[in-house]
Protein backbone atom coordinates (compact mmCIF):
# COMPACT_ATOMS: atom_id res chain seq x y z
CA UNK A 1 0.00 0.00 0.00
CA UNK A 2 2.84 2.72 0.66
CA UNK A 3 4.55 1.51 -2.42
CA UNK A 4 1.47 2.69 -4.35
CA UNK A 5 1.21 5.59 -2.67
CA UNK A 6 4.71 6.36 -3.34
CA UNK A 7 4.06 5.80 -7.24
CA UNK A 8 1.29 7.59 -7.23
CA UNK A 9 2.65 10.83 -5.73
CA UNK A 10 5.28 10.33 -7.87
CA UNK A 11 2.86 10.63 -10.76
CA UNK A 12 0.78 13.45 -9.33
CA UNK A 13 4.38 15.22 -9.03
CA UNK A 14 5.75 14.48 -12.85
CA UNK A 15 1.98 15.23 -14.44
CA UNK A 16 1.84 18.95 -12.60
CA UNK A 17 5.59 19.54 -13.74
CA UNK A 18 4.78 19.04 -17.05
CA UNK A 19 1.72 20.59 -16.64
CA UNK A 20 3.31 23.94 -15.50
CA UNK A 21 6.95 23.54 -16.63
CA UNK A 22 8.14 25.72 -13.52
CA UNK A 23 11.69 27.24 -13.70
CA UNK A 24 11.63 26.32 -9.90
CA UNK A 25 9.88 24.32 -7.04
CA UNK A 26 9.80 25.08 -3.80
CA UNK A 27 9.21 22.36 -0.79
CA UNK A 28 7.43 23.31 2.50
CA UNK A 29 7.99 20.19 4.37
CA UNK A 30 6.94 17.01 5.21
CA UNK A 31 7.64 15.53 2.38
CA UNK A 32 8.25 12.11 4.70
CA UNK A 33 6.06 11.07 7.37
CA UNK A 34 8.84 10.63 9.78
CA UNK A 35 6.69 8.95 11.90
CA UNK A 36 6.19 5.79 9.98
CA UNK A 37 9.30 4.75 10.15
CA UNK A 38 9.74 1.00 10.07
CA UNK A 39 12.94 0.98 12.36
CA UNK A 40 15.36 0.09 9.35
CA UNK A 41 18.55 1.86 8.53
CA UNK A 42 19.09 4.24 5.56
CA UNK A 43 14.61 4.39 6.09
CA UNK A 44 14.91 8.56 5.25
CA UNK A 45 17.29 7.68 2.10
CA UNK A 46 14.85 5.47 0.65
CA UNK A 47 11.82 8.03 0.98
CA UNK A 48 14.19 10.60 -0.11
CA UNK A 49 14.73 9.02 -3.41
CA UNK A 50 11.10 8.10 -3.92
CA UNK A 51 9.75 12.04 -3.08
CA UNK A 52 13.03 13.42 -5.50
CA UNK A 53 12.47 10.53 -8.57
CA UNK A 54 10.00 12.84 -10.15
CA UNK A 55 12.13 16.28 -9.79
CA UNK A 56 15.21 13.78 -11.23
CA UNK A 57 13.35 13.05 -14.24
CA UNK A 58 12.37 16.32 -15.34
CA UNK A 59 15.81 18.47 -14.50
CA UNK A 60 14.23 21.16 -12.45
CA UNK A 61 15.84 23.30 -9.13
CA UNK A 62 14.57 23.13 -5.86
CA UNK A 63 14.48 24.43 -2.59
CA UNK A 64 13.73 22.08 0.45
CA UNK A 65 12.63 23.21 4.28
CA UNK A 66 11.67 20.55 6.79
CA UNK A 67 8.29 20.57 8.27
CA UNK A 68 7.76 18.69 11.75
CA UNK A 69 7.42 15.43 10.76
CA UNK A 70 10.64 14.80 8.27
CA UNK A 71 13.07 14.08 11.00
CA UNK A 72 10.86 11.74 13.32
CA UNK A 73 12.82 8.86 11.29
CA UNK A 74 16.59 8.17 11.39
CA UNK A 75 17.92 11.65 10.22
CA UNK A 76 18.79 14.12 11.96
CA UNK A 77 17.23 17.69 10.31
CA UNK A 78 21.00 18.44 9.62
CA UNK A 79 21.68 14.78 8.16
CA UNK A 80 18.55 15.70 5.79
CA UNK A 81 19.63 18.69 4.68
CA UNK A 82 23.30 17.01 3.91
CA UNK A 83 21.44 14.58 2.36
CA UNK A 84 19.46 16.64 -0.12
CA UNK A 85 22.45 18.91 -0.62
CA UNK A 86 23.84 16.07 -2.74
CA UNK A 87 20.85 15.81 -5.80
CA UNK A 88 22.19 17.39 -8.71
CA UNK A 89 18.93 20.02 -8.98
CA UNK A 90 18.88 20.41 -5.36
CA UNK A 91 19.82 24.40 -3.97
CA UNK A 92 18.65 23.72 -0.31
CA UNK A 93 21.19 24.85 2.00
CA UNK A 94 22.74 24.61 5.57
CA UNK A 95 21.58 27.02 7.99
CA UNK A 96 24.15 29.43 8.82
CA UNK A 97 23.74 28.85 12.61
CA UNK A 98 22.32 25.82 15.01
CA UNK A 99 20.14 28.49 16.08
CA UNK A 100 18.40 29.10 13.15
CA UNK A 101 17.33 25.41 12.36
CA UNK A 102 18.17 23.48 9.83
CA UNK A 103 16.94 24.45 6.43
CA UNK A 104 16.88 28.45 6.74
CA UNK A 105 18.64 29.72 3.93
CA UNK A 106 18.31 32.26 0.76
CA UNK A 107 18.41 31.97 -2.86
CA UNK A 108 19.21 35.02 -5.51
CA UNK A 109 16.83 34.96 -8.81
CA UNK A 110 18.87 36.12 -11.65
CA UNK A 111 16.73 38.51 -14.56
CA UNK A 112 15.84 36.90 -17.69
CA UNK A 113 17.65 39.34 -19.68
CA UNK A 114 20.78 40.22 -17.28
CA UNK A 115 22.32 36.88 -16.00
CA UNK A 116 24.42 39.33 -13.81
CA UNK A 117 21.35 40.85 -11.99
CA UNK A 118 19.41 39.75 -9.30
CA UNK A 119 16.20 40.29 -9.68
CA UNK A 120 14.29 38.74 -6.77
CA UNK A 121 15.41 36.30 -3.24
CA UNK A 122 13.65 33.11 -2.46
CA UNK A 123 13.74 32.81 1.42
CA UNK A 124 12.95 29.70 3.31
CA UNK A 125 12.89 29.50 6.98
CA UNK A 126 12.83 26.18 9.41
CA UNK A 127 9.93 26.31 11.56
CA UNK A 128 11.40 23.38 13.29
CA UNK A 129 9.07 20.46 15.29
CA UNK A 130 7.41 21.27 18.33
CA UNK A 131 7.36 23.66 21.80
CA UNK A 132 9.00 27.31 21.40
CA UNK A 133 10.51 28.88 23.60
CA UNK A 134 9.12 26.58 26.61
CA UNK A 135 5.53 26.66 25.08
CA UNK A 136 3.64 23.10 24.17
CA UNK A 137 2.39 22.94 20.54
CA UNK A 138 4.06 23.42 17.53
CA UNK A 139 7.70 25.02 16.72
CA UNK A 140 8.36 28.66 15.23
CA UNK A 141 10.74 30.46 13.57
CA UNK A 142 13.50 31.32 16.30
CA UNK A 143 14.24 34.78 17.29
CA UNK A 144 17.62 33.87 16.42
CA UNK A 145 16.04 33.21 12.75
CA UNK A 146 14.55 36.89 12.91
CA UNK A 147 17.65 38.26 13.42
CA UNK A 148 19.37 36.25 10.75
CA UNK A 149 16.55 37.75 8.24
CA UNK A 150 17.41 41.45 9.62
CA UNK A 151 21.31 40.78 9.18
CA UNK A 152 20.85 39.26 5.66
CA UNK A 153 17.86 41.30 4.28
CA UNK A 154 20.37 44.67 5.13
CA UNK A 155 23.39 43.17 3.88
CA UNK A 156 21.63 41.67 0.77
CA UNK A 157 20.10 45.01 0.06
CA UNK A 158 23.88 46.27 -0.30
CA UNK A 159 25.31 44.04 -2.25
CA UNK A 160 22.28 43.46 -5.12
CA UNK A 161 22.14 47.82 -5.49
CA UNK A 162 18.74 47.83 -3.21
CA UNK A 163 16.29 46.10 -1.73
CA UNK A 164 14.77 43.44 -3.92
CA UNK A 165 11.35 41.78 -4.16
CA UNK A 166 11.65 38.50 -1.93
CA UNK A 167 8.95 35.58 -1.61
CA UNK A 168 9.26 33.40 1.81
CA UNK A 169 8.48 29.64 2.58
CA UNK A 170 8.03 28.07 5.68
CA UNK A 171 6.28 24.72 6.80
CA UNK A 172 4.67 25.71 10.29
CA UNK A 173 2.36 28.93 9.95
CA UNK A 174 3.23 31.82 11.88
CA UNK A 175 0.47 33.04 14.47
CA UNK A 176 -0.87 35.93 11.60
CA UNK A 177 -2.44 33.48 9.61
CA UNK A 178 -4.98 33.30 12.87
CA UNK A 179 -5.70 36.92 11.93
CA UNK A 180 -5.61 36.86 8.39
CA UNK A 181 -8.41 33.88 8.77
CA UNK A 182 -10.72 35.58 10.94
CA UNK A 183 -10.62 39.13 9.34
CA UNK A 184 -9.21 39.53 5.86
CA UNK A 185 -10.66 38.73 2.85
CA UNK A 186 -9.18 35.89 1.04
CA UNK A 187 -9.19 33.43 -1.77
CA UNK A 188 -9.60 29.49 -1.46
CA UNK A 189 -10.36 27.13 1.07
CA UNK A 190 -11.00 27.07 5.04
CA UNK A 191 -11.08 24.04 5.73
CA UNK A 192 -9.35 23.55 9.01
CA UNK A 193 -8.34 25.40 11.82
CA UNK A 194 -4.80 27.45 11.65
CA UNK A 195 -2.51 25.00 13.45
CA UNK A 196 0.39 27.98 14.04
CA UNK A 197 3.63 28.66 15.59
CA UNK A 198 3.20 28.60 18.90
CA UNK A 199 5.20 31.75 19.79
CA UNK A 200 5.14 34.58 17.70
CA UNK A 201 9.00 35.61 17.57
CA UNK A 202 8.17 38.59 15.58
CA UNK A 203 8.81 37.03 11.96
CA UNK A 204 6.13 38.78 9.91
CA UNK A 205 6.78 42.17 11.55
CA UNK A 206 10.17 41.56 10.44
CA UNK A 207 8.72 40.93 6.79
CA UNK A 208 6.65 44.36 7.12
CA UNK A 209 9.44 46.60 8.78
CA UNK A 210 11.76 45.32 5.47
CA UNK A 211 9.02 45.98 2.98
CA UNK A 212 10.91 43.49 0.69
CA UNK A 213 8.51 40.57 0.90
CA UNK A 214 5.95 40.06 -1.62
CA UNK A 215 5.09 36.72 -0.45
CA UNK A 216 4.69 33.86 2.20
CA UNK A 217 3.36 30.21 1.74
CA UNK A 218 3.23 27.33 4.33
CA UNK A 219 1.77 23.93 4.40
CA UNK A 220 0.94 22.36 7.80
CA UNK A 221 -2.96 22.32 7.78
CA UNK A 222 -3.47 20.06 4.59
CA UNK A 223 -6.47 20.96 4.31
CA UNK A 224 -6.30 24.62 3.88
CA UNK A 225 -5.38 26.45 0.75
CA UNK A 226 -6.74 29.62 0.91
CA UNK A 227 -4.74 33.48 0.31
CA UNK A 228 -4.79 36.67 1.83
CA UNK A 229 -3.11 40.05 1.47
CA UNK A 230 -1.71 41.49 4.70
CA UNK A 231 -0.13 44.57 4.89
CA UNK A 232 0.42 44.19 0.96
CA UNK A 233 1.77 40.78 1.44
CA UNK A 234 0.43 37.52 -0.27
CA UNK A 235 -0.27 35.28 2.94
CA UNK A 236 -1.50 31.90 3.04
CA UNK A 237 -0.95 27.69 2.08
CA UNK A 238 0.02 25.38 -0.70
CA UNK A 239 -1.97 23.11 -1.90
CA UNK A 240 -1.50 19.56 -0.44
CA UNK A 241 -0.03 17.50 -3.07
CA UNK A 242 0.87 13.92 -2.15
CA UNK A 243 -1.04 11.16 -1.32
CA UNK A 244 0.23 9.92 2.35
CA UNK A 245 -1.73 11.67 5.09
CA UNK A 246 -4.81 13.59 5.09
CA UNK A 247 -6.54 16.30 2.74
CA UNK A 248 -6.91 18.13 0.99
CA UNK A 249 -10.25 19.97 1.55
CA UNK A 250 -13.13 18.09 0.56
CA UNK A 251 -13.87 17.97 -3.13
CA UNK A 252 -10.24 19.67 -4.23
CA UNK A 253 -7.84 17.55 -6.03
CA UNK A 254 -4.10 17.46 -4.80
CA UNK A 255 -1.96 19.60 -6.38
CA UNK A 256 0.54 22.88 -5.91
CA UNK A 257 0.78 26.35 -5.69
CA UNK A 258 2.25 28.18 -8.88
CA UNK A 259 3.35 31.46 -8.06
CA UNK A 260 4.13 33.64 -11.84
CA UNK A 261 6.42 36.50 -11.04
CA UNK A 262 6.91 38.91 -14.38
CA UNK A 263 10.12 40.91 -14.18
CA UNK A 264 9.20 44.29 -15.39
CA UNK A 265 6.76 45.56 -14.03
CA UNK A 266 7.84 43.23 -10.81
CA UNK A 267 4.30 41.46 -10.47
CA UNK A 268 2.81 38.64 -9.00
CA UNK A 269 0.01 36.15 -10.28
CA UNK A 270 -0.76 33.04 -7.76
CA UNK A 271 -3.14 30.09 -8.20
CA UNK A 272 -3.40 26.24 -7.89
CA UNK A 273 -2.77 23.77 -10.38
CA UNK A 274 -4.45 20.59 -9.88
CA UNK A 275 -4.20 16.56 -10.31
CA UNK A 276 -5.83 16.79 -14.14
CA UNK A 277 -4.07 19.55 -15.12
CA UNK A 278 -6.61 22.36 -14.37
CA UNK A 279 -5.96 25.62 -12.37
CA UNK A 280 -8.06 26.39 -9.39
CA UNK A 281 -8.25 30.19 -9.98
CA UNK A 282 -9.91 30.48 -6.44
CA UNK A 283 -13.22 32.40 -6.23
CA UNK A 284 -13.43 35.13 -3.01
CA UNK A 285 -15.32 33.42 -0.11
CA UNK A 286 -17.28 35.41 2.51
CA UNK A 287 -15.41 36.49 4.90
CA UNK A 288 -15.39 34.80 8.62
CA UNK A 289 -15.57 37.36 12.05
Amino acid sequence: EKDELDANTTKLMRNLISAEDPDFLAFTGDMVAGYSWDKTPGWYKKMWYRWTEAISEKKVFYGYTLGNHDSEADLTRRQIVDLDMLHPYSLTKQAEAPGYGASTFVIPVMSSKNPEEIVMNLWFFDSQQYTCLGVPGFGCVAHETVDWYYETSRRLEKEQGGKKPGVAFMHIPPQEWMLAWNHFDSVGNKSQMVKCQSVNTGLMAAFIERKEMVSVFTGHDHKNDWAATFKEIMVGYTRKTGYGSYGPAEGKQRGGRIQFFKEEPFSLESYIIQEDGTRDIQIPQEDKG
